[in-house]
């Protein structure tokens, strides 16, 4: 018996002249491990048909014998690889989003193993006051399990794979528990952001690495350039020379850069993609005058600069992901001495619409500028109190409250 690098399995070779692969793909939904077996002429025939039988095992659709089977999980699950085989109905991203949705606060909870033809409309209600009550999860986490088991249903009934749809009779009344409770949870418009001493800190601090390196001066300047213009980190990732036009002061943002799971591949593992900017925002904004020079010092220190090339690089002069990036500013953030609970790219995107909301932005003007809806900068983005540093004493300073907001 020998075993193949990369996870291909284990080959035995038969006295027929016949070789016979086993391989572990993945866990059952009762824990076992869940093992596949081909025979084939060869190691490299087996390794086709094993590739070609969990193509089909995966692609296999529901049907009325098997139905009554299925737990809720593997109902979701199905529901899942469904919406993967429909070609752009979920991107990379999303896709791992899902799946980790239903692994963790569907499959790991006693609701997941029950039949899904037996779920009923409270135990959907008592799943869902569990999360709220024991799992530590965010209202929108939880929201987002709710939209998954509705979904599944919705869809195996419209297949008429199942008759009915546990969660109609309590979605209304689920939905303003959760309502409700994101309201109680809600920080009355304090939304964290950094400070203007904050942002003194890091610019002082970025002026500071001119004899630093390329990658260094880079990430520096990079976490300006957020602040300046609250791109997303995923579409600073995308970005390349050819989308700055330096005559005009515009950057065009069209893409987005993340780290998914190769769906593809017969071997867990993960894979750079490039996909249009969330929910299809893309813009072409405005350079503020330090913007336009950040911009303009990057493309002077970088080692390649050429229309086709990244704008930030990390330090194999390789296109970097989000990621990395976020690893590298919390980094950033420690050399520079910000507080610990200051981390990630996200702090400086919502300090970039706080920043032109009171420079007397209008609401839709910040939001077309940051690809975004106009509910979620004001829910999300906008903070209505700020602290500020004065005299070395922190001062919580209440601006202009958000009824003002247009």
């Amino acid at each position: 018996m020998a075993k193949r690098k990369n996870g291909e399995g284990t080959f035995i070779h038969l006295p027929s002249g016949k070789v016979r692969m086993r391989k572990q793909v993945g866990v059952l939904y009762n824990g076992t491990q869940r093992i596949i077996t081909v025979t084939g002429t060869s190691e490299t025939d087996c390794l086709r048909k094993m590739k070609a039988k969990i193509e089909n095992d995966n692609a296999s659709p529901m049907s009325n014998e098997n139905i009554k089977r299925l737990t809720l999980t593997e109902l979701c699950m199905n529901h899942f690889k469904q919406h993967l085989s429909e070609k752009g109905r979920l991107k990379p991203k999303a896709a791992d989003r899902r799946e980790s949705t239903i692994r963790n606060q569907i499959e790991k909870y006693s609701v997941g193993h029950m039949q899904a033809v037996n779920v009923t409309s409270q135990d959907i209600e008592n799943h869902i006051e569990m999360l709220i009550r024991d799992s530590g999860l965010s209202v929108s986490s939880i929201k987002k399990t709710l939209d998954v088991i509705n979904s599944a249903y919705k869809w195996a009934v419209s297949k008429g794979f199942i008759s009915n749809n546990p969660c109609v009779s309590v979605l209304d009344t689920i939905k303003a528990r959760l309502s409700n409770l994101e309201k109680r949870n809600s920080s009355d418009g304090v939304v964290v952001v950094l400070s203007d001493e904050q942002i003194k800190m890091i610019n002082n601090h970025v002026e500071g690495l001119v004899n630093s390196s390329t990658h260094t001066r880079l990430l520096g300047l990079s976490v300006s350039l957020l602040i300046e213009t609250g791109m997303r980190s995923g579409e600073l990732c995308a970005l390349r020379w050819k989308d700055w036009d330096e005559d005009t002061h515009t950057i065009s943002i069209d893409k987005t850069r993340n780290v998914a799971k190769d769906r593809s591949a017969s071997v867990s593992s993960y894979k750079t993609n490039e996909n249009e900017v969330k929910n299809y925002h893309a813009r072409t904004i405005d350079l503020s005058d330090r913007a336009q020079a950040i911009l303009s010092q990057m493309k002077r220190i970088t080692f390649k600069n050429g229309d086709d090339d990244y704008i930030l690089v990390n330090r194999s002069n390789n296109p970097t992901n989000p990621s990395n990036f976020g690893r590298n500013i919390n980094e950033f953030y420690e050399q520079v001495g910000l507080p610990k609970d200051i981390t990630g790219a996200h702090i400086l995107r919502r300090t970039c619409a706080t920043n032109m909301h009171y420079e007397g932005c209008l609401l839709e003007d910040i939001a077309a500028y940051l690809g975004d809806t106009p509910e979620t900068i004001v829910k999300h983005y906008i903070s209505l109190t700020k602290k500020v540093v004065s005299n070395g004493k922190v001062k919580n300073v209440v601006q202009l409250p958000q009824r003002k907001i247009r």
